[in-house]
């Protein structure tokens, strides 16, 4: 599939991208939300933008990990309850 060269702005800077049709709402809200959590950063004091945008970083890995710690629960806990029904199922079945 042909990708697209799409343009975002982020931090004053403008970026041209190449991406995926079906990915570039995704990327341009992205982009959305890296400016609004730029402004939300400065209108608490970080006037820097490097500052800001390595906050707004850190912010993001925190997130992703803790998602990515919540999804290995979660899958735990699949594996868990399939294993509790293979072993009610299986005798049941081997009869």
């Amino acid at each position: 599939m042909e990708e697209l060269s799409i343009r975002v702005k982020i931090a004053d800077r403008t970026y041209k991208l190449f991406v995926e049709p079906e990915a570039e709402a995704v990327v341009r809200e992205a982009a959305k939300l890296i400016q609004d959590e730029l402004k939300q950063y400065r209108d608490k004091g970080f006037s820097e933008t490097q500052e800001a945008l390595a906050m707004i970083a850190f912010d993001c890995l925190v997130t992703k990990l803790r998602g990515e710690r919540k999804m290995q629960r979660l899958q735990q806990m699949v594996f868990d309850k399939i294993t509790q029904l293979d072993q009610v199922v299986t005798p049941v079945v081997s009869t």
